[in-house]
């Protein structure tokens, strides 16, 4: 390897740098290594020198004046070439130093002994070096003393380098705790919200003068409501599995103009609310790789974004254009802007730029975390710009492009026909959610019991075969897995279909499920219009099929 791939090759000198002990002060460690090496072998100079691409910077110097020097008049930098040590006796007497700037410079060296320091796998640094106007011999002895110094300054270094690392720990678990805390103080916030009006809701349908429009009305509040805190979960739950990267993406030709609709039929009836006016340009037809369900999500999050922080009649405007391999999708707004200082935070889960304590804007600090990760994992990125506050925001999304895929037809079309009552077993230790959904499902028409325990379901079940069994994962006596495997395994025969309503939601959540036996899996607050349509699936299937398909939603 030439001495230049040596001394400038990029990890030698990016390790180098992570030091931070170039162009800095002297410090008294250094200062008493060095004066401990003169002394141990009997040599009035003695150096701590490291050595960059361009000069060999002093760190501590015993016996003359700390300095920097360029590389070139640097006997350092020699040592470096020749790997552990560089000693020179009689420099005079050497035809490749003799002309050396320290031989007929100011320093006049005749004797020159260097011991390179190393980093524990190899790297190269800088030299422990000692130095004498007069010609001088070392033996074995005084070689290994200079060693031992040397090891001295690079574990220095090391901890140096460690106790750097605590501090940017410290300060980023710091932060970490700052931003916990104030997320929990929005969530909390953001929970009151809803809780609120579906109370006074309540006590509206309870109240004994209340008329039948008053009822709707009070039943429109709660309904809303409670959608609006189940979108919170949603955020939470989409959060926590994009931090565990338990996010599954199927990646498929689509085209873009389908993704951005759907993430502006998401939220249309809120820019209609706020009278704010949407542009959307789309350069051509461009397909991109994309994950049919994710990727919306990735859009609507900077859609909604942009919503939030807009007046009312402000404009939004979404500009998309394609290169050769990439499509990028502009999402501009004439909102309130982002201050410089708080680009960054605004990325990282639970950061926000400064709100006010009335928190008009809404939002948890989810939302755009979320999306740029998604977006990574897309192949593409995320980045945001804005000429500060007052002035709007820009964010930009890359996705790779596609070439468009054959049509994707479904054929699963059921036949009307005559529906029948069904008998519905829920499993649900919580007393509360498992008489609701009862109340619900006898409303409709169909036999139902409840079990607060998974002994209490199997007691049930020999009683009468259920066509149906809803249950939870975490019950108080087993878990769900383990129930719906004694359950199948009671009646094999059965064409009861099992559906798992938990709180553990996530994709592998979902396999544990399948594995188990469970032909759908709910996320609690179940979606029950979803519900319902796998039950209308059951009431058109005859009882004696396959039971070990799994029930689309």
């Amino acid at each position: 390897m030439s001495a230049a791939a040596i001394l400038d090759d990029p990890i030698r000198l990016e390790r180098l740098r992570a030091f931070g002990i170039l162009d800095t002060l002297s410090e008294p460690h250094f200062d008493s290594l060095a004066q401990m090496a003169a002394r141990l072998v009997r040599m009035p100079m003695a150096l701590i020198n490291f050595v960059d691409e361009a000069r060999t910077w002093c760190k501590a110097a015993w016996g003359c004046e700390r300095r920097s020097i360029v590389r070139d008049h640097s006997l350092c930098a020699s040592a470096l070439l020749r790997g552990d040590a560089l000693v020179l006796p009689d420099v005079r007497e050497d035809a490749h130093f003799k002309t050396h700037p320290c031989k007929v410079g100011d320093l006049k060296v005749a004797s020159y002994a260097a011991i390179v320091l190393k980093t524990d796998d190899g790297v190269r640094l800088g030299t422990l070096c000692v130095a004498d106007r007069i010609a001088r011999e070392m033996d074995e002895q005084d070689l290994a003393a200079l060693q031992l110094v040397a090891q001295q300054v690079v574990k220095h270094l090391e901890a140096r380098r460690t106790d750097a690392r605590v501090a940017d720990l410290e300060a980023q678990l710091d932060a970490a705790q700052r931003h916990r805390d104030q997320f929990l103080a929005m969530l909390a916030h953001e929970l009151r919200a809803p809780l609120a009006p579906i109370l006074t809701g309540v006590r509206i349908l309870h109240h004994a003068e209340v008329t039948e429009d008053q009822r709707a009305w009070a039943k429109k509040l709660i309904y809303r409501h409670v959608g609006h805190m189940s979108e919170i979960v949603d955020h939470l739950l989409s959060a926590s599995l994009v931090s565990f990267g338990s996010v599954e993406l199927h990646l498929e030709p689509t085209p873009l103009a389908r993704l951005i609709e759907q993430a502006v039929e998401m939220h249309q009836a809120t820019l209609d609310e706020r009278h704010q006016v949407l542009h959307c340009e789309i350069d051509g037809d461009p397909w991109v790789a994309a994950d049919r369900t994710q990727c919306p999500l990735v859009i609507s999050n900077l859609l909604m974004n942009a919503s939030q922080y807009t007046a009312n009649g402000g404009r939004i405007d979404i500009v998309a254009n394609a290169s050769d391999k990439i499509v990028t999708v502009r999402v501009r707004d004439t909102g309130i802007g982002i201050d410089p200082a708080d680009m960054d935070e605004i990325f990282q889960i639970f950061g926000q730029s400064k709100q006010p304590l009335d928190r008009s804007k809404g939002g948890m600090g989810l939302g755009l975390p979320l999306a740029r990760r998604l977006a990574e994992w897309h192949g593409g990125s995320l980045t945001a710009s804005s000429a500060g506050p007052g002035c709007g925001s820009e964010f930009l999304l890359t996705l790779r492009r596609a070439v468009p895929g054959e049509a994707m037809v479904s054929a699963n079309v059921v036949g009307q026909k005559t529906m029948r009552p069904l008998d519905i077993l829920i499993v649900e230790d919580n007393a509360d959610t498992a008489d609701a959904l009862a109340l619900y499902y006898e409303m409709s028409g169909h036999r139902v019991r409840v079990a607060n325990r998974a002994s209490d379901a199997i007691a049930r079940l020999g009683e009468q075969q259920p066509d149906v069994v809803l249950s939870d994962i975490g019950l108080p006596d087993t878990d769900g897995y383990a129930l719906v495997q004694k359950l199948r395994a009671m009646n094999p025969s059965a064409s009861t279909a099992f559906i798992a309503i938990t709180g553990y939601a996530s994709e592998k959540d979902k396999e544990a499920a399948t594995l188990a036996g469970f032909r759908a899996h709910f996320a609690k607050p179940v979606d029950l219009a979803k519900l319902d349509r796998v039950l209308s699936r059951l009431q058109n299937t005859q009882p004696g099929t396959d039971t070990s398909r799994p029930l689309p939603s």
